[in-house]
């Protein structure tokens, strides 16, 4: 808890409203865990709407995972959109815990994950601190509370994820080629986990170790396993659970050599603005 201890811990009150939908959202589950998952879950999804809203970002409710009664009868889910950027997911603490649980229903589509500590009484709610998606690993199910980066540093992050987003929208002649590489749809609708994914391989090999272009392309072709799928695709994996049946293998995409050298040069420049 050291790297908690040391960072800024914002906190953040409930008022009333918070609670009556909270509980008008946990009344339509009929068991009672689930319900009261579905109540905190709504308390956290206020408080992680008034963070990032103070934080100068806009935000989106209405279509997120968590305002779907379908979603939040199969996922355990508390996402706040952040239009035309992505998704952040903010995870419930409880008294006595020292982590949460990432559940794999939200390991997908998602910018990072916040942890939102509540004591006993949930009148209020604190921003502990958060973890990046591309930093974990597919069996990364619980984070211990002492690796969040500080709470004060997501501005920063969010705002690397915003310039790279402009830049790929930009009239540069790299950006202009990158738009015609990569298919319009994944662009539309995975576009900042694309820039998220880029960055994490700056961060983590700020100058280049031959990985760039390997990684990189990978990125430009929507090799992203944690891309949202759609509602029915949703219900599917439900059904499949349900039914115990076995989900088709999925492919690695071919990546052509030009794409690649576009993802070189690509990070080449992001470097720039992120430096």
């Amino acid at each position: 808890m050291d790297n908690i201890k040391k960072s800024l811990i914002l906190r953040f009150a409930l008022p009333p409203k918070s609670h009556v939908l909270a509980q008008k959202f946990a009344q339509q589950h009929p068991i009672k865990d689930r319900a009261k998952r579905v109540y905190i879950n709504t308390l956290a999804v206020h408080i992680g709407q008034d963070f990032l809203n103070g934080l100068g970002f806009e935000t989106d409710l209405d279509n997120a995972d968590c305002f779907d009664e379908i979603f939040r009868i199969i996922d355990d889910v508390a996402d706040v959109i952040i239009p035309n950027l992505g998704t952040v997911e903010f995870r419930r603490v409880l008294p006595g815990e020292t982590g949460f649980l990432i559940p794999d229903t939200v390991k997908e589509n998602r910018l990072v994950y916040v942890a939102v500590r509540f004591d006993d009484s949930l009148d209020f709610g604190d921003i502990l601190g958060f973890v990046c998606s591309n930093d974990l690993t597919e069996s990364d199910g619980y984070i211990p509370l002492d690796i969040l980066q500080p709470a004060e540093n997501l501005l920063d992050y969010l705002r690397q994820l915003e310039a790279g987003r402009d830049f790929l929208l930009s009239g540069h002649p790299l950006a202009v080629e990158f738009r015609k590489v990569v298919k319009a749809e994944t662009r539309e609708k995975s576009l900042g986990l694309m820039v998220a994914a880029l960055e994490a391989i700056y961060r983590q090999s700020p100058d280049d170790d031959n990985s760039w272009r390997p990684k990189g392309g990978k990125i430009l072709v929507g090799d992203l396993p944690w891309v949202s799928r759609v509602v029915e695709e949703k219900r599917d994996i439900a059904r499949r659970e349900r039914n115990e049946i076995e989900e088709p293998v999925q492919k690695t995409k071919f990546v052509p050599r030009r794409t690649q050298k576009l993802a070189k040069r690509l990070l080449v420049q992001l470097k720039k603005i992120w430096q």
